[in-house]
């Protein structure tokens, strides 16, 4: 049996902005992404968190940015939903 399953989730992420100076954002850039903005670091964080790669817990690490506390990270799953297409 193959069946196409639709996964949708809706996460809230806090940051501490002051952490993502131009500094951090260089360093990112240079070490992982291209990311120019905090917007692209909040849609990363938020897929992070969607596909498990990051929990909820404040000591809990997510490369490129550390312990998620150091930084001012915080998810909050709003929604989550499961659907099997026909």
């Amino acid at each position: 049996m193959k069946k196409i399953v639709v996964v949708t989730q809706r996460i809230e992420v806090t940051i501490d902005e002051a952490k993502f100076d131009e500094d951090f954002l260089q360093e990112f850039r240079e070490s992982f992404y291209p990311f120019h903005d905090v917007s692209d670091h909040i849609r990363h964080l938020a897929q992070l968190r969607a596909r498990g790669r990051v929990g909820d817990h404040p000591t809990c690490f997510a490369e490129g940015y550390g312990e998620i506390q150091d930084m001012g990270i915080e998810f909050e799953v709003l929604d989550s939903d499961e659907d099997i297409e026909d």
